[in-house]
């Protein structure tokens, strides 16, 4: 008996790895969140290489950014990210019926902006340096 409850409970532990959880970033860091059907898909291409080379704007802003597909997410903006298997951010938080969409989402954990276009990063920095919490980072 002690040894099913111990097999059951690693298993528990190992499909948690797996899955996502914006609560983990909740209070540390926004997030944005680049949903797809295709790698391939314009729109997605598009604003990866929007935020290319604007790492000191990601950071001053506590940005973490994720790739997300439907069975695959990565963090950050690579062209070769570290892709691990899940559809967590995908089942949560996919609404649109196209096939891209971005969303931002606050310190707070709620979701503060939702496109289903290309957007450009000024368009985001600029709505996150109108919220009340980035006003406080920057006083």
């Amino acid at each position: 008996m002690k040894k099913v409850l111990i097999v059951i409970l690693s298993f528990m532990a190992l499909g948690n790895m797996n899955a996502q959880d914006k609560s983990e970033h909740q209070w540390e860091n926004r997030l944005v969140l680049i949903l797809t059907d295709s790698k391939e898909d314009n729109d997605f291409k598009q604003q990866l290489g929007e935020f290319k080379d604007k790492d000191k704007d990601l950071e001053d802003r506590k940005i973490v950014v994720y790739q997300v597909t439907p069975k695959q997410y990565a963090t950050g903006i690579s062209d070769n990210p570290d892709w691990k298997e899940g559809d967590n951010f995908y089942e949560k938080f996919k609404k649109s019926e196209k096939s891209f969409e971005i969303i931002l989402i606050g310190l707070d954990g709620g979701t503060k902006m939702r496109k289903e276009e290309f957007t450009p990063a000024e368009e985001i920095f600029e709505k996150i340096d109108i919220m009340p919490m980035r006003k406080a980072e920057l006083n």
